[in-house]
């Protein structure tokens, strides 16, 4: 195990003792520390930050969210994320993004949350991703004696409050938690929101239309000049494959898309760029529409490995991916100051749930926001469902196949960071329920990530 010569000579120096622990690969650093039966609060995470043009390191636990609001007003600074350029400099000789909480090392200032300084051992990242040293509590003091202490992260347990039904339900009983609530009325009063736009309105009626042709459809996108262009380049790009000209909608349609994916496309088109947002930050519409199209296109090819008697709607799938998180356009709506300091807290906090972090700084997450819009807009109740509980394995319901199988491509696309799920584990029960095995998920999965480049480019069309 290559751990870096200075970290050895330091902890050396300082007379510290470890125990190395061995760490197999997996998908992430946090799990194959849990796979190595680490338990995260006592794993050290390391947040490198600016502050004044100065690096400032902040220690706390691995399960807990570190709140920049706090450690900001305690510091009396304003604290930014550090650039990477930056950091990889100052951290030469160690494994890409291994960050050692040594902050003498790196002749560095360090704030140490206190709830690593009261148990028995902690772990700490070497600078190497293939182990870990676990250190009792007086010589990881011993390292954190120049540091200053000082409380500024939130527990996993009171992040998890609020969290699924059982949560939700505690928050509207609560009398200290009113902000759901005040939300809620706000979106379902839409007020300042937009109507559904025509156009989805329009695709809504067709939906329904056991009449509907081809030359319906396409008048309706037509009227749309933008949402004509984005179906004709969809339908052009080589993700499709096809080898000859699209001249029109007509052409996307009937000769590349089909009629299903055409009509759930514009709608989801529609209503994503009905919102208005910020294109910047990791939940920003350049996030949006990259995960969503990749999220899209793999949930509908995972259908089609769905046993045909229990099979969802492909069409719908696909509108079900694209808009699985259109909650986070609609916080960026509504709430634009609050939306920019959540993208803060996202990018400090990577490896907590995005929901946890929106229910810390708002009380309400991007779930339950846009399931609200969803259903004041009369949107399908498998759509509806899915934006609500694409990150609950244990959901169950008439409908439920459109959340599981959107929720089997976030946990695959969490491995390239494509995804705002956190877990990588594909969950039995959802493979059982929908009757896929985990090789042919893995075997679809790797089909797809094939066609990246076609992707990523349809995804900057979106955003543009």
């Amino acid at each position: 195990m290559a751990i870096p010569s200075r970290v050895l000579s330091h902890l050396q120096e300082q007379g510290i003792n470890y125990e190395l622990i061995p760490l197999a690969p997996a998908h992430s650093f946090l799990e194959a520390a849990e796979r190595a039966g680490v338990p995260q609060e006592q794993l050290v995470r390391t947040v490198l930050l600016e502050a004044g043009g100065d690096l400032l390191m902040a220690l706390l636990p691995a399960s807990h969210l570190l709140d920049f609001s706090t450690l900001a007003t305690s510091l009396r600074q304003d604290l930014s994320l550090a650039n990477d350029g930056r950091l990889e400099r100052v951290f030469q000789g160690c494994d890409p993004g291994c960050r050692s909480p040594l902050p003498e090392l790196f002749n560095m200032q360090a704030v140490v949350d206190t709830s690593l300084l009261g148990g028995e051992s902690v772990y700490i990242e070497p600078g190497s991703r293939d182990c870990l040293l676990k250190l009792k509590q007086a010589d990881f003091t011993q390292l954190m004696r120049r540091a200053r202490p000082g409380q500024f992260s939130v527990s996993g347990e009171r992040l998890r409050l609020g969290s699924g039904a059982q949560g939700e339900r505690k928050l509207e009983g609560s009398v200290s938690q009113l902000t759901p609530l005040r939300m809620r009325q706000r979106v379902e009063e839409t007020f300042d929101l937009p109507a559904m736009p025509e156009v989805a309105q329009q695709v809504m009626r067709l939906r329904v239309d056991p009449n509907a042709t081809t030359a319906d459809l396409a008048a309706i996108v037509n009227r749309d000049p933008s949402l004509s262009a984005q179906v004709i380049s969809w339908a052009s790009s080589p993700f499709y494959g096809y080898q000859g000209t699209i001249r029109s909608v007509e052409d996307a349609i009937a000769r590349v898309l089909g009629f299903d994916l055409v009509m759930n496309l514009a709608l989801g088109i529609a209503v994503g760029k009905s919102l208005k947002v910020s294109h910047d930050g990791p939940l920003g519409l350049r996030a949006f529409w990259r995960q969503s199209i990749y999220t899209a296109v793999l949930a509908e090819r995972l259908t089609r490995q769905i046993p045909a008697k229990i099979r969802p709607q492909r069409g719908l799938v696909y509108l079900a991916g694209l808009l699985h998180n259109f909650g986070h356009l609609l916080l960026g709506h509504v709430f634009p100051p609050q939306f920019f300091l959540i993208n803060r807290y996202v990018e400090i906090n990577p490896q907590l749930p995005v929901a946890s972090i929106e229910s810390h700084v708002l009380g309400v997450n991007y779930q339950e926001i846009g399931a609200w819009l969803m259903q004041a807009w009369h949107m399908p109740e498998e759509l509806v469902e899915t934006v609500r509980w694409h990150h609950q394995e244990e959901f169950s319901s008439k409908a439920a196949a459109y959340s599981n199988v959107v929720l089997l491509a976030c946990r695959l696309l969490a491995r390239q960071g494509l995804s705002d799920h956190r877990s990588t584990t594909l969950p039995t029960a959802v493979l059982e329920f929908l009757g896929l095995t985990a090789s042919q998920v893995e075997t679809v999965y790797e089909e797809v990530m094939t066609q990246a480049p076609e992707l990523d480019t349809i995804s900057r069309q979106m955003a543009a």
